[in-house]
């Protein structure tokens, strides 16, 4: 699907605002949304507000801004998201931009049925449930983002959700069965040597619980640390 006019808006919108804001915001922005903090600041009077506003569903910007993301063309910091340098070439010189296609799912049965079903499959939906769980649809769409190997932080920060949410959320696909390859970002946060130490330290335990893991090694990694070592391990094993 093609996506090149809604990565020139949400730049255009980025640009005009100059302001900080969160990924809701910009969605809101996007779509029209009155919201409180909208009308707080302004915002409905500006020129791009509701520039978006023929794509209604939250879910669509959020992946769009995901995927700039991934390609490089903004940053999502600490205090709000930001265009890089590769996001003001496409501004002045638009080109043509992929969008993964949003699969249909439809008909019977009760939404646990469709939950274990997505999760247990990771690679295509083949549930007869309807979507209508939060939840459900949050670690589909977390699944959907390890494949494209976004940071999790990035996805966090991109959802309006805590690391440790999204954390939860990945040590239950897993529960589940599902199989995730986040050798990417344990790589990028860990590095060869403490992912080997923890591996080391997890084969050898005599249970993977995280409170016996921050007795051994809270001096030396963070309690976010040890739970994406212990993830990774418990990933390798499946």
């Amino acid at each position: 699907m093609e996506g090149k006019d809604s990565v020139v808006k949400i730049l255009k919108s980025i640009t005009e605002l100059e302001i900080s804001f969160s990924n809701s915001l910009l969605v809101d922005y996007l779509m029209g949304n009155l919201t409180k903090q909208i009308t707080q600041r302004g915002l409905e009077n500006t020129e791009n507000f509701g520039c978006g506003d023929e794509n209604d569903e939250e879910d669509y910007w959020n992946a769009v801004l995901e995927k700039m993301i991934e390609e490089g063309h903004i940053k999502s910091r600490s205090e709000g998201i930001a265009i890089t340098a590769k996001g003001k070439k496409f501004l002045k010189k638009p080109t043509s931009f992929t969008l993964e296609e949003k699969e249909e799912v439809e008909q019977v049965g009760n939404i646990e049925g469709f939950v274990t079903e997505i999760l247990n499959d990771g690679s295509s939906v083949k549930t007869k449930a309807p979507v209508k769980s939060t939840t459900s649809s949050r670690k589909l769409a977390l699944i959907q983002a390890i494949d494209r190997h976004v940071a999790l932080d990035d996805y966090a920060s991109n959802h309006s959700l805590d690391f440790d949410e999204v954390l939860d959320d990945v040590e239950s696909i897993l529960a589940n069965g599902t199989k995730l390859d986040l050798n990417y970002f344990g790589m990028e946060v860990l590095g060869d040597e403490a992912i080997e130490e923890l591996f080391e330290y997890y084969d050898g335990a005599e249970t993977d619980a995280l409170n016996k893991a921050i007795d051994e090694y809270g001096d030396v990694y963070t309690t976010p640390e040890l739970r994406l070592g212990r993830i990774l391990w418990r990933a390798g094993k499946m």
